[in-house]
């Protein structure tokens, strides 16, 4: 009957340690203020060896009573679970030393199942705040921040190897960060973040990226950045070989928004009051959109015109009150179909071809393009880009509103350095 219980009861909460009997008493009990279901069991056997002297004569190693002690468990059927384990004692009679007996269930010294800190885990790979894991495994807070801390808390890159093509980027840090902005560095080929630096500051990275050795810094090949100068500096003088590349979003990026204050500038000129200031306002995003994608044969009603048009036509009507405006979008489309067609020795002469051409705006733009073209070129002839290492950017965000902000830089690093490499983990 003693064993039909503890088989059925073993195999409902998934335990494989065999040496662990449950009596079949089963009731509920407060447990940190929480009602908690507590299964009775019995942890016994001969042991064969003592751990502290190392004596294997098992005639010297006699039962010495026992120590009761409460196993967190999984939740069952939503409610808050446990063991309340009668564990063996031993007494060594070569050194008169006692040591109880262990189970695979739960590390020694340690009042948290295996099972139940693995789920801790799987849950932290989830966009889910610590309260939140906390509450669902019907543990502590400061237990769920514990495990990240102490799983990262020593966790540092090999210095003495660096992936061959880099991405840097930035995000805002935590109020008791050394500076507004940490830094993140990504390995583009594994897509994997390989570190997070509490400040960006250059002389920071400088000191940061000394750590390295010369032979590990000097292996890697391309580095992607947006268009910041620091960072260019930084990489001519700690990674000599590396190749510097401008992220073709942003390049593309900048001339947008430089199309887009030119229609705002025009806009200032125009009475709000005219369909032609209306237009401009309205269809903005068309105005936007690169030229290949409008469509030129689709008649439609639009508001704010009489004659039904295309989007193409719309687009040319709208920008024709401006012929700064209509230069302006002019150079932008044809300086969007040279990245689109990758064509280095043509984007190179459209630029010199507009550097005085155009709105304010625009000519900035060229500008910065042409006083770095080298990094520019790069990105069209490399396919490595900032994508990846904006997209885990977006995913700190969103992790640091989920948990309404982080005040430990220490502690705010850890948990995404955990919870993407678990996600790495969990997706594959």
């Amino acid at each position: 009957m003693s064993f039909n219980v503890t088989n059925c009861i073993s195999k409902s909460l998934s335990l494989t340690d065999a040496n662990i009997t449950f009596t079949g008493e089963i009731y509920e009990e407060s447990i940190n203020n929480l009602k908690t279901l507590v299964y009775e069991a019995i942890l016994t056997y001969d042991s064969s060896s003592c751990p502290v002297c190392g004596n294997l004569d098992s005639s010297r190693i006699i039962k010495h009573g026992s120590k009761k002690s409460i196993v967190r468990i999984l939740p069952v059927n939503g409610q808050p679970a446990a063991i309340r384990l009668k564990k063996q004692k031993f007494l060594c009679k070569e050194c008169n030393s006692t040591f109880v007996a262990e189970s695979n269930i739960v590390k020694k010294y340690c009042s948290i199942s295996n099972r139940l800190k693995a789920h801790i885990l799987s849950t932290l790979s989830q966009k889910i705040s610590e309260k939140d894991i906390a509450k669902i495994n019907n543990i502590s807070h400061s237990t769920v921040s514990r495990y990240i801390d102490n799983d990262f808390k020593k966790y540092s890159p090999p210095k003495h190897t660096l992936p061959k093509n880099l991405s840097f980027d930035e995000f805002k840090s935590t109020k008791n960060a050394k500076g507004a902005m940490s830094f993140i560095m990504t390995d583009l080929d594994e897509k994997r973040v390989i570190d997070i630096v509490e400040n960006k500051q250059l002389y920071h990275l400088k000191r940061y990226f000394n750590r390295f050795t010369k032979k590990s810094r000097k292996s890697v090949r391309t580095i992607t950045i947006d268009i910041y100068q620091p960072y260019v500096s930084l990489i001519k003088e700690m990674f000599p070989n590396a190749k510097i590349i401008y992220d073709r979003f942003h390049l593309i990026n900048n001339l947008s928004r430089a199309l887009l204050k030119t229609r705002i500038d025009a806009m200032k000129l125009i009475p709000v009051t005219t369909m032609e200031y209306k237009r401009l306002k309205r269809y903005w995003r068309l105005i936007q959109m690169d030229f290949d994608k409008l469509d030129a044969r689709d008649f439609r009603r639009w508001v704010h015109f009489k004659e039904m048009k295309t989007e193409y036509s719309l687009v040319m009507e709208a920008i024709s009150v401006d012929e700064t405006l209509k230069e302006t979008y002019e150079i932008y489309q044809i300086l969007l179909q040279d990245f689109k067609r990758k064509d280095v020795k043509g984007l190179k002469k459209h630029l010199k071809t507009f550097e005085s051409k155009g709105s304010k705006h625009i000519r900035t733009a060229i500008d910065t393009m042409l006083k770095d073209f080298e990094y520019v070129a790069n990105a069209l002839d490399y396919d490595y880009s900032n994508g990846f290492t904006e997209g885990v950017n977006n995913f700190i965000k969103v992790l640091k509103r989920i948990a309404f902000g982080y005040k430990s830089f220490f502690h705010f690093r850890n948990r995404i350095l955990i919870t993407l490499r678990l996600k790495e983990q969990f997706d594959m």
